[in-house]
């Protein structure tokens, strides 16, 4: 026996459907539907902006269980892990299924830019902006919409081909490392529409190491190359790690510097900042570590319009405990 409704009439007024009884035709509001539109992409760009703040959800699990750990913890790392590459999944589909509705209101609201304001809308309209091929175009629509993402991608059309996914993003399947030389590795990976990543590696030992990143689509043109170089450097306690990051015009375009100081083996601050090619800072993440109770707070600083940084999150960790001691 299911659970007692608590909202029937909202779920009576939300389900009705009198058109299908004969009664009144519907209407459409166009400015409300062409908001409705630019709401639905808003909430689109939103989820993609803020989905990189979910990074560390993949990151933490390899730092919480590095080392020598029991095949418990290692099965724990790698579940968390998963869980959290099938969120970026979710979360990346939740986008598209937003963009989607969105340009399905966009097309309907343009089918009738042009006709008598008084005229009520066909469902038949409905449903083809929702790519159902078994209804007709509507009249009003014009030339340049109406063609649906299946369409667009079978006619191999720039537009219509599907972007790759970001070169971080869950969705490439990596493919082993292969050995170049004693220096040098490259790894390639899929994406979902046959589109390729290719990570090429050089480390030199007590040197740099430089990574090429090529990505490349379904019809092998190149969409995007980029090369980080990273190097390292000790200064007494503090230990920095400085990430350059090059276009493929072979500009800096990024410079990510994490620095680190220790107590003996314990980390106690930890600074991570970004900024541009013009100096100007794009993220800024602070971490201080109580060296006895090794409690911890996390805060990530971002500019506002004004480019001023402004604290956007912080997280705090309790007494880290160092759990029974397994001997075997």
């Amino acid at each position: 026996m299911g659970t007692e409704n608590p909202y029937p009439q909202q779920t009576s007024a939300n389900t009705a459907t009198p058109w299908l009884r004969g009664g009144p035709a519907v209407d459409i509001n166009l400015d409300g539907l062409r908001e409705y539109a630019r709401l639905l992409a808003s909430q689109q760009a939103d989820i993609a902006a803020r989905s990189g703040y979910l990074t560390p959800l993949g990151e933490m699990p390899t730092g919480a269980f590095n080392g020598d750990v029991l095949g418990e913890a290692d099965a724990v790392r790698a579940g968390l892990q998963g869980n959290a590459a099938e969120l970026g999944v979710y979360l990346s589909k939740l986008a598209e299924s937003l963009g989607n509705v969105a340009n399905a209101a966009q097309t309907i609201a343009e089918s009738y830019r042009s006709g008598d304001a008084v005229s009520a809308a066909s469902l038949n309209d409905v449903l083809f902006a929702f790519g159902d091929k078994s209804v007709p175009r509507p009249a009003g629509l014009p030339e340049n919409l109406g063609t649906t993402y299946v369409e667009q991608q079978m006619a191999g059309s720039s537009a219509g081909a599907a972007a790759p996914p970001p070169a971080d993003s869950p969705l490439w399947r990596d493919g082993p490392v292969t050995p170049v030389s004693a220096y040098q590795t490259v790894q390639t990976s899929t994406g979902p529409n046959g589109e390729r990543r290719e990570v090429s590696t050089v480390s030199v030992p007590g040197g740099v190491t430089t990574a090429t990143t090529t990505i490349v689509d379904r019809d092998g043109e190149t969409v995007s190359a980029t090369t980080t170089r990273t190097s390292h450097r000790i200064d007494g306690p503090i230990r920095t790690t400085t990430v350059e990051t090059f276009g493929a015009d072979g500009k800096l375009t990024a410079t990510t510097e994490t620095s680190s100081r220790y107590e003996g083996a314990n980390v106690t601050e930890q600074t991570t900042e970004t900024v541009d090619a013009e100096g100007r800072t794009t993220s800024l993440t602070t971490e201080k570590v109580d060296p006895v109770t090794r409690e911890s707070t996390t805060s990530t600083f971002q500019p506002d319009e004004s480019g001023l940084l402004e604290e956007t999150n912080r997280v705090s960790t309790g007494t880290r405990t160092s759990g029974p001691v397994v001997s075997g």
